[in-house]
């Protein structure tokens, strides 16, 4: 995909599934900042921010599980990720991993990032191209979009990302992003299809999301969520190697941000890998009140949401 520029190896692929628990959170050290933190009784340490879960407050938590096979091997790591506060009132995430019928911790809690919530137009981004209108077709519906292209250049890669945005203004997507170069940007909530070209020292790749369903229910916890689903292919060399990868993602406006499963499958070279990265269950608090999106149950699904 480019959800998350592009996965140069396919160890990269099958840490960050074990590591964050979704295969479009790559990890990336461009957005990982330096910064202090103190605890009491010790010293100063440098900390790293993590650049994530930019639209929940804390008190949300989401509990996922990947079912990964790399070469036929198959693995499965259950997951739940909470978005809490420090003492100094900072948004800190807690991860936690399922082990002897229990969710435990795997580590102190990471500092997280200031969600920047500001909408694609807010970022103040110039196309270098306007095109033609152009018509595209999504379930039943034909839309008349505009197209621009967008040159965005970052350490040693640079990322031409054309987008199609329907005109009638009408359409409001669930917040989502793509990630240039590393880093995540958000796509505007009229985004129909992305079309992504990455030019770097290592990588090559050229690749196309677009919008599969703009209403696919999917059971979490035994509640429906209308979702958003898009599909991505990318195809090129990373490293060296002939590389596909093809991704399918759900988004519902109840989670923003956050996918609520994540299908994956990856070549580069002669080895393969596949994950189904899917929420089973997930709370959503607000700053002025806390929402229960789901009434939380003991996490014992061990197979991924059902599509409806």
């Amino acid at each position: 995909m480019l959800p998350r520029a592009l996965v140069p190896t396919l160890s990269l692929f099958l840490t960050t599934v074990a590591v964050a628990g979704d295969v479009a959170v790559m990890a990336r050290p461009e957005t990982a900042t330096p910064v202090t933190t103190s605890d009491a009784g010790a010293a100063t340490q440098p900390a790293k921010l993590f650049d994530g879960y930019r639209h929940l407050d804390p008190g949300s938590w989401v509990v996922t599980e990947a079912r990964v096979r790399s070469n036929g091997t198959p693995t499965a790591i259950r997951r739940k990720v909470m978005v809490t506060t420090d003492a100094a009132g900072r948004r800190v995430l807690e991860d936690h991993r399922w082990h002897n019928e229990a969710f435990e911790p795997t580590g102190p809690a990471q500092p997280l990032a200031p969600p920047d919530r500001r909408a694609f137009d807010e970022l103040g981004l110039r196309p270098q191209s306007t095109l033609p209108d152009q018509p595209l077709t999504v379930g039943r519906k034909r839309y008349l979009c505009s197209v621009a292209t967008y040159v965005i250049k970052g350490g040693d890669r640079s990322t031409t990302l054309t987008l199609y945005r329907d005109k009638s203004k009408s359409t409001q997507l669930p917040p989502r992003s793509i990630a240039v170069n590393g880093k995540d940007l958000p796509l505007p909530a009229d985004c129909l299809q992305a079309d992504v070209v990455v030019e770097g020292a290592t990588v090559s790749t050229r690749g196309q999301r677009r919008i599969v369903s703009l209403a696919s229910p999917i059971r979490v916890n035994g509640q429906a969520c209308n979702c958003l689903v898009e599909s991505t292919r990318t195809e090129g060399t990373s490293n060296g190697k002939p590389m596909t990868l093809t991704v399918q993602e759900w988004f519902c406006h109840d989670l923003p941000g956050e996918r609520l499963r994540t299908v994956t499958q990856m070549t580069v070279g002669s080895m393969e890998a596949a994950s189904d990265v899917a929420v089973l269950d997930f709370h959503v608090a607000r700053p002025d009140a806390t929402i229960h999106t789901h009434t939380p149950a003991p996490p014992a699904p061990t197979s991924p949401p059902s599509a409806e």
